[in-house]
């Protein structure tokens, strides 16, 4: 998936089924986001949340990076991202996307008591952003304000009910997981195929352009992939392409290290048109299964369109297993 304000696929919510690692129990204390010092402290919570809830924590240390990397002038973080303390630690986060909607997370170890704070108070700020911007005479305030929970979340989904959400009778993503116990495979490519990583500044251009031609239509620019590789968990040696006879670069993945939780993530991952149907994609998988064994990983993570059995057969073929999947929850606004 193109992933950054295209696509809402993150939202947060682990499940119950570890035991936290110290207690946080006080009244969480919300501020706005202060600049890369918070980036990096939100990334803190979600490595935690992976920890202790693995595979259930559908946000990732790279997904934040993504995101910024596809920021307009338009974008005031100050504004538009909100931070909850503990003890002087991130444990949530929520980020307003105009005209309503949010990405959230709750770190894995807050007891539900906490969590219905974080929750309720996210969910007040939203509302108010939406109808700010209404009254700017901005963007017209939506008709719904709009945030995504795990159907393995049941804790968060309740929560949501409680606030008078409403469930998509449909799930949007689905969850893929891939334990790295056992050497993933050796990749596969078709005679006059090769794979390696991107050489940068020499493959810009072309990765741009495949990029483009895979998620089409997309906001894919040179700009965007010039902040993508300045981001810190980027790195051109996890950035994966598979060169077509002619040069081109007809498939990649771009794997999100998480070296605080050893897992990873591949987003985005795409074939140019032309070249599907050769097995390109899974062999980017797997040699990126295999890197990131290489480097210590125990996991890794990718997400797909439930509505889009292609990719969805694509990750089944790769060795991964689908685990849940995320669905989009509205409200009316106030």
């Amino acid at each position: 998936m193109e992933g950054a304000y295209g696509s809402r696929r993150h939202g947060p919510g682990p499940t119950r089924d570890t035991p936290a690692m110290e207690p946080v129990d006080r009244h969480p204390v919300a501020r706005p986001y202060a600049g890369t010092a918070d980036l990096v402290a939100m990334q803190a919570a979600l490595s935690t949340s992976w920890i202790l809830a693995r595979p259930f924590s559908n946000t990732t240390v790279g997904d934040l990076e993504w995101w910024q990397a596809f920021a307009t002038p338009e974008d005031d973080w100050t504004r538009q991202i909100r931070v909850w303390e503990v003890n002087g630690e991130v444990v949530g986060y929520a980020w307003f996307h105009a005209p309503g909607e949010i990405d959230w997370h709750q770190r894995a170890d807050v007891p539900t008591s906490v969590r219905a704070i974080l929750v309720e108070e996210a969910l007040g700020w939203a509302d108010g952003l939406a109808r700010e911007t209404e009254a700017a005479g901005g963007t017209p305030a939506p008709e719904g304000l709009r945030t995504w929970a795990m159907d393995e979340d049941t804790e968060l989904r309740t929560l949501l009910e409680r606030h008078g959400f409403t469930a998509a009778a449909t799930p949007a993503y689905t969850q893929w997981y891939r334990r790295l116990d056992d050497e993933p495979p050796v990749p596969v490519v078709p005679a006059g195929y090769s794979l390696r990583n991107v050489s940068l500044p020499e493959d810009l251009q072309a990765r741009v352009e495949a990029h483009r031609a895979a998620f089409a239509p997309s906001r894919m620019s040179t700009a965007i992939y010039e902040a993508v590789r300045t981001r810190p968990h980027y790195d051109p040696s996890r950035d994966i392409v598979a060169v077509a006879p002619d040069g081109s670069i007809a498939a990649f993945a771009i794997l999100w290290w998480d070296p605080v939780a050893r897992m990873g993530e591949f987003e985005p991952v795409g074939t140019q048109p032309a070249h599907r149907g050769l097995g390109l994609a899974k062999a980017v998988l797997h040699e990126g299964q295999r890197r990131l064994r290489d480097l210590g990983a125990a996991d890794a993570v990718v997400l797909s369109g439930s509505d889009n059995p292609a990719s969805e057969a694509l990750y089944a073929s790769a060795g991964f297993e689908a685990v849940t999947q995320h669905r989009a929850w509205t409200r009316p606004i106030g």
